[in-house]
């Protein structure tokens, strides 16, 4: 279980707002029920090997957090309400790996790994900022704009990103 804030304010600026409304803790087993809820049939691609994910890491030069392992392996790639988390997919398609590779000829520092692209912005996990095997999720844009960190570590990103998303619809 990890402990994450949830924010009360939606991203319109792409600003992160300080804002928090309670602290709670945030297990697997809470998210894994709500993608059951809301999830799809085609929403995810099923899960990967562990190989796959070793693969991911030496081609990227990077470590992926656990929480982010976990949900490719489990998931491979998808989301719910419109979210689409990159990851891999049913055909073996590392969407994480090929995003993360042309973004990096655009200049995405070498420790960002994009786990989600927003249009204005790519949501990536900063490798470089590794702690106890988790990492932040930052935002990155072509413009400049270099890893301004948004969530603490990918579990709040998924769980918020999910929640925003299934409130909208």
């Amino acid at each position: 279980m990890l402990e994450v804030a949830i924010q009360t304010s939606k991203r319109t600026t792409g600003k992160r707002s300080d804002r928090l409304k309670r602290r709670r803790i945030v297990s697997k087993k809470e998210i894994i029920k709500l993608i059951a809820k809301y999830g799809e049939e085609d929403d995810f691609s099923g899960n990967i090997s562990y190989e796959h994910i070793q693969q991911i890491e030496v081609k990227l030069n990077v470590i992926l957090p656990d929480s982010y392992k976990w949900f490719i392996k489990t998931f491979g790639h998808g989301g719910v309400a419109g979210i689409e988390v990159l990851g891999v997919t049913s055909k073996g398609v590392s969407t994480t790996l090929k995003t993360t590779l042309n973004y990096r000829r655009y200049g995405l520092p070498p420790a960002f790994v994009v786990i989600e692209n927003v249009d204005e912005w790519l949501y990536c996990l900063d490798t470089s900022r590794m702690n106890n095997k988790e990492c932040p999720v930052v935002d990155w844009d072509c413009f400049g704009n270099v890893g301004k960190e948004e969530f603490s570590n990918f579990y709040e990103f998924l769980l918020e990103r999910f929640a925003e998303a299934i409130e909208n619809l």
